[in-house]
């Protein structure tokens, strides 16, 4: 049984040459529910890739001698000369380390074959925010999902619907509907672009529909979702289409997500 449930934990290659933030970051990956193996050069972490499958990737971006962005593009390699090295199956997600003074930011990871991006020093829900967005429909032996029975980032900052709330009073009810009900349908418009731009691997139509989505998300709260869009549309910015697919999934369920959020707060009005 202990064994089951140690392999159920999702598996994290953590990439970090400073003795100190390994500690710090592993230990908060370890509280997440994660079971974390710790590289500290980059050579390291692709041997470690080669051995074994992960889940996730956390890379930090600095490493001297071959760097984040080299060590992520040779994984990037080894995936494509053999795929299902993850323990999906599928393209591994790889997330920057990296302070955030770091030139070129978020552009240049996502150039370099990462996904995500996390500012240094790391927080704990910084850091759960990524696994609930990369691995939230990873499954279990026993069929069940990672975030079961774990409390997962709320969908919707209800303070931002409040705010809302507020320039009407007396109308609240009725502001929020109109403005939810317009969302809804102005948003799915907009995911179906995106996907379909991803699909057709159509940079300037997912630049679009992203940066879109992203704005009226955020309007309204949904501050993962809406992070989601601004990568798809750092991605599309940057001329990079390579790995986009992998982001479809994780972004029609956090949409799922923030769409029943939104019904649930309408009918607490």
């Amino acid at each position: 049984m202990e064994e089951r449930d140690r392999a159920s934990k999702p598996y994290i290659l953590l990439v970090e040459n400073d003795p100190l933030s390994q500690e710090i970051v592993k230990e908060m990956l370890e509280h997440c529910g994660c079971r974390v193996h710790v590289a500290g050069t980059g050579p390291e972490a692709v041997d470690a890739f080669s051995r074994q499958p992960f889940d996730m990737i956390f890379m930090e971006c600095q490493i001297p001698g071959m760097d984040g962005f080299k060590t992520a593009a040779i994984i990037r390699s080894m995936e494509s000369a053999n795929p299902g090295m993850s323990v999906s199956g599928r393209r591994i997600p790889i997330a920057a380390l990296a302070a955030s003074a770091l030139s070129g930011g978020r552009e240049e990871v996502l150039r370099s074959g990462m996904d995500d991006y996390l500012n240094k020093p790391c927080r704990i829900s910084d850091i759960q925010q990524l696994l609930d967005k990369w691995l939230s429909s990873r499954q279990t032996e026993g069929g069940a999902s990672l975030s079961e029975g774990e409390e997962k980032s709320p969908a919707i900052d209800r303070e931002a619907l409040n705010t809302l709330a507020a320039l009407q009073p007396d109308g609240a009810k009725a502001l929020l509907t109109k403005l939810i009900t317009v969302y809804f349908d102005s948003s799915s418009k907009q995911m179906k672009s995106i996907l379909d731009a991803i699909k057709g691997q159509d940079l300037p139509s997912l630049l679009t529909a992203a940066h879109t989505l992203k704005s009226s998300s955020a309007s309204l709260g949904a501050r993962i979702f809406a992070e989601q869009c601004k990568d798809l549309e750092m991605m599309a910015r940057s001329g990079v289409i390579e790995g986009a697919e992998t982001r479809a999934e994780p972004l029609e369920r956090e949409y799922g997500r923030v769409r029943e959020a939104l019904d649930l707060y309408l009918a607490s009005l």
